[in-house]
C-alpha cells in the first residue's frame, strides 16, 4: 500500500529555507534593523488554512534565520494594515494565547516527520514552548528551556527577534540531505485568520510534523550541553487539623533534576528527595457519573518525555476512558495526597535513525501504612514508513512486602492515504492475587480530514486485568463505538462551518450477558466566522444498575435499567473579545426513572488587560430523583491571574464544593529570575466544614531553584 498521495499533492517538503551563518550576533531588541538582517533568505508567502484554504494571507509575513555556535536566530516581521488592532492581552508563559495575535515555530530537529520543538509567541513577547510527540498525539506544553525573545508593535504591524540557544535543543543533520523539518504559523485574531508557510491543508493540524517543510544550511550542530544539574531547597510552614491542629515547619533540599545528554539523541533524567510543592491543585469535580473521573499528570518530572510513554489509549467523547500508563498513580494516593519519592531516573530518546526508547524506574517511601513500592517501565517503539510505528510495552510495580503487577503489551500504529489510521494494542497483566482474566485488547481505525470523519473502535478489558499505573474506568467490559461526523462548509458570509454526526457507545458485560451502558450521541455544531460556536447535540443515555449506585449528596438510585434523553446547549464566545469563555445548560428529563437532572456551567474569561484576567467555572446541578425534593450541588474553580510581567507571574485559585463543604485558595506566585529557573511562593488554604469541627489544610512553601550546565 503506497500509504501517501502524489508527491504534486503533499503538503511535505513543498517549500525550504536556508539559514545562514553569522559572525555576528544580532542584538535581541524587538527590531530588524541591523545590518545582520541583510541579504538574508526570507520565508514568506504564508498561506490561509482558515478561513479560505490555500489563499494567500490578508497581511504579509516575513521570517529570517540565522545561527552562530552558540544559538539559533530569528527575525520576523508580521505586518499588519491596522496596527492598532493588534491583539496582545496575554503576559503568562505557556499561555495558549487564544485570545491574541501569535506567530509559531515548529523545528523537527531529527527530521522524523514524528517529534519536534514548538515554540509560540504573541506581539506582547509572551512565550509558550512545548514537545511535541508522535505529530501532535501528545503536547507537553510543561517542557520549558532557555531562550529569549522581544517584540515591538510600530505602524507596520508587530516584530520579533527570537534567540534560542543550540544547547537547548538535539539535533541531527543525518535526515534528509542534512534538512531539518521546520513550519511557521501566524495567527491574526480579529480575523480569526490562520495562516501557515508550508502546511496550510485543513485536512492537517499544524503540529502534524509531516506535512513540514525543510531547512538546510545549518551545518556542524553539536550534542549541547552535556549536563544539567538542578537542585532546590524549600521552606514549609503547614498546619492541618481539627480542633487539635498540629503545626510543622520544615526545610528541605534535594534535587530537582539532573539532565545528562548520553548523545545527540538520548537524555538521561535522575530526580532524589523530589519535591513538587509547585503544582498546581486539581480542580474541585463532583463526580454523577458510575465510574471514576480521570484527572490529568501536572508535575514536570513526569510530563516531559511522558508522551514516549504513551500505551494502551482509549478515548470517549470528552475525557480517556483507558490509559494503561497514567503516571498519576506514582507518588499520589488514590486520594491525589503526595507519596514521598525517594528517586527517580528517566531514560528517553532515540536509537539510531528508526528506534524510540523510554524507561523509567522511580521508588517511593512508605506512606501511611503502606508500604514502599518501586515502578519500572520500558517502552520501545520501531518506526516504519513516514509515519508508522510498532511498539512494546513493559511496567513493573513491587512493593515491599511481595505484592506486585505487571503488564507486558505490544501496539502498532498505521497510516495510510494520509488521513487514515488503523490502531491496536493487545496486553496482559499479572497480579499476585489472581492469574485468570488478565487480557486487555483494543482496535481503532478511522479517517479523518476536514470534511469528513468516520471510524469504529473496539475494546475489551477482561474482570481481572489490572495497570497499577494506569487508568481504567471499566473493568470486565466491551465496548464497540462506531461514529460519523460531517463538516461542511457553506457559502454563508458569517457561518465558517457546520458538524453534523453520529456517535454511539455499546457496553456490554463479559460476564453472563447483557448491557451495562449505552449512549447515542448526535452532533450539532456551528462554527462561525467570528470565533464563536454554537452546540446543540441531544444525547440518549442507558445506564443498567445491578446493585444500588451512589450518587452526591446521599441520593441512591435503586437497581434497574434506565433510559433518558439529554438536551445539552453550549454557546462559545469569540475568543477576540475581552469576555470570552462559554455558557452551558444540560436538560435531562426521565433522569435515573422519572427524576429531572438540570446543569449550568459558567465559564467566562474576562481580559481586563494584559497583566489581570479573571477565568470563572462555576457549575451548578440541581437533581431530584423519583422520590424527594431537588437538591443543589455547587462546584467552583475560579482563577484570577495577575502578571506584574513576564517575569512576576501570580495566580490565585478558588475553589467551592458543595457536597463535602469544602473551601480552598491557592495562591502561587512564580518569579522566572531566569529562564528556567524559578522562586515560588505558595499558600494552600482549604477547609472543610462538613463535620462537627472545621477540618483545615493550611502550607506556606516557598522553594528556590537553580540550574548550572556543563
Amino acid at each position: 500500500m503506497a500509504q501517501q498521495q502524489p508527491v504534486e499533492l503533499r503538503q511535505h517538503g513543498k517549500r525550504s529555507i536556508q539559514i545562514v551563518r553569522t559572525e555576528r550576533a544580532p542584538l535581541i531588541d524587538g527590531l530588524l534593523d541591523e545590518e545582520v538582517w541583510t541579504n538574508v533568505p526570507v520565508a514568506n508567502g504564508f498561506l490561509q488554512r482558515d478561513p479560505n484554504e490555500g489563499m494567500p494571507a490578508t497581511e504579509e509575513t516575513e521570517v529570517r534565520l540565522l545561527y552562530d555556535e552558540q544559538n539559533l536566530y530569528l527575525g520576523i516581521r508580521c505586518f499588519d494594515s491596522h496596527p492598532n488592532e493588534v491583539l496582545a492581552t496575554e503576559l503568562r508563559r505557556d499561555n495558549l494565547f487564544d485570545n491574541d495575535d501569535s506567530f509559531a515555530l515548529l523545528l523537527d530537529t531529527f527530521h522524523d516527520h514524528r517529534n519536534g520543538f514548538l515554540f509560540r509567541i504573541n506581539p506582547r513577547g509572551a512565550q509558550y514552548d512545548a514537545l511535541i510527540t508522535e505529530e501532535g498525539r501528545d503536547i507537553n506544553a510543561n517542557w520549558d528551556e532557555k531562550w529569549t525573545v522581544e517584540t515591538r508593535i510600530d505602524e507596520e504591524g508587530w516584530s520579533a527577534e527570537i534567540r534560542i540557544p543550540l544547547k537547548s535543543l538535539r539535533f541531527s543533520t543525518s535526515g534528509e540531505n542534512g534538512s531539518l523539518g521546520i513550519d511557521f504559523e501566524r495567527v491574526i485574531r480579529r480575523k480569526n485568520e490562520f495562516t501557515h508557510w508550508n502546511n496550510s491543508s485543513r485536512g492537517f493540524r499544524f503540529e502534524q510534523l509531516s506535512q513540514a517543510g525543510h531547512l538546510t544550511g545549518l551545518e556542524d550542530i553539536g550534542v549541547g550541553f552535556r549536563v544539567r544539574v538542578k537542585p532546590y531547597i524549600n521552606t514549609r510552614l503547614s498546619r492541618r487539623g481539627g480542633d487539635d491542629r498540629n503545626t510543622n515547619l520544615l526545610g528541605d533540599v534535594g534535587l530537582e533534576i539532573l539532565k545528562y545528554r548520553v548523545n545527540a539523541a538520548l537524555t538521561l533524567d535522575l530526580t532524589a528527595n523530589t519535591d513538587f510543592a509547585q503544582t498546581e491543585v486539581d480542580d474541585q469535580i463532583i463526580n454523577f457519573e458510575r465510574v471514576p473521573t480521570f484527572f490529568p499528570e501536572k508535575r514536570d518530572f513526569f510530563l516531559e518525555g511522558g508522551g514516549t510513554f504513551q500505551f494502551g489509549n482509549v478515548e470517549g467523547e470528552l475525557s480517556p476512558q483507558i490509559r494503561l500508563y497514567h503516571s498519576r498513580r506514582i507518588g499520589l494516593s488514590q486520594g491525589g495526597m503526595a507519596v514521598p519519592l525517594l528517586v527517580g531516573a528517566k531514560l528517553v530518546g532515540k536509537i539510531g535513525e528508526r528506534f524510540t526508547v523510554g524507561f523509567l524506574e522511580v521508588q517511593t517511601d512508605d506512606h501511611q501504612g503502606r508500604p514502599a513500592d518501586n515502578f519500572g517501565i520500558f517502552r520501545l517503539k520501531r518506526d516504519l514508513f513516514s509515519r508508522s510505528s510498532v511498539g512494546l510495552f513493559l511496567s513493573n510495580r513491587q512493593a515491599e512486602g511481595g505484592d506486585y503487577n505487571r503488564l507486558i503489551g505490544i501496539d502498532q500504529n498505521l497510516v495510510f492515504f494520509e488521513h487514515l489510521t488503523i490502531t491496536g494494542t493487545l496486553a496482559k497483566s499479572s497480579s499476585d492475587w489472581v492469574d485468570y482474566k488478565q487480557w486487555f485488547g483494543t482496535f481503532k481505525g478511522e479517517w479523518q480530514d476536514d470534511l469528513l470523519r468516520v471510524g469504529l473502535d473496539y475494546s475489551r478489558v477482561e474482570e481481572n486485568f489490572a495497570s497499577d499505573i494506569g487508568f481504567i474506568n471499566r473493568l470486565g467490559v466491551r465496548k464497540i463505538s462506531p461514529r460519523i461526523i460531517i463538516s461542511p462548509r457553506p457559502k454563508i458570509s458569517f457561518i465558517r462551518q457546520f458538524q453534523f454526526g453520529f456517535w454511539y457507545d455499546n457496553y456490554g458485560r463479559l460476564e453472563g450477558t447483557g448491557l451495562q451502558s449505552e449512549q447515542y450521541h448526535t452532533i450539532l455544531t456551528t462554527n462561525f466566522e467570528s470565533g464563536s460556536q454554537f452546540r446543540l447535540p441531544p444525547h440518549r443515555q442507558t445506564e443498567d444498575l445491578q446493585r444500588p449506585l451512589r450518587l452526591p449528596g446521599g441520593l441512591v438510585v435503586p437497581p434497574g435499567r434506565y433510559t433518558w434523553w439529554l438536551y445539552p446547549m453550549t454557546y462559545q464566545l469569540n475568543p477576540a473579545r475581552r469576555l470570552s469563555g462559554s455558557f452551558q445548560w444540560f436538560f435531562e428529563p426521565g433522569y435515573y426513572g422519572s427524576g429531572r437532572r438540570d446543569r449550568w456551567n459558567f465559564n467566562p474569561v474576562v481580559k481586563f488587560s494584559s497583566n489581570f484576567s479573571a477565568e470563572i467555572r462555576y457549575s451548578i446541578n440541581r437533581i431530584r430523583l423519583t422520590e424527594g425534593k431537588p437538591i443543589y450541588f455547587h462546584q467552583m474553580n475560579n482563577r484570577f491571574n495577575v502578571a506584574f510581567s513576564r517575569k512576576w507571574l501570580t495566580s490565585v485559585l478558588v475553589q467551592y464544593n458543595s457536597t463535602n463543604d469544602l473551601f480552598g485558595i491557592n495562591l502561587r506566585l512564580n518569579y522566572i529570575y531566569r529562564p528556567g529557573d524559578d522562586l515560588f511562593i505558595v499558600y494552600n488554604d482549604f477547609r472543610n466544614t462538613q463535620g462537627l469541627t472545621t477540618e483545615v489544610d493550611r502550607t506556606f512553601t516557598v522553594k528556590f531553584t537553580h540550574s548550572f550546565d556543563f
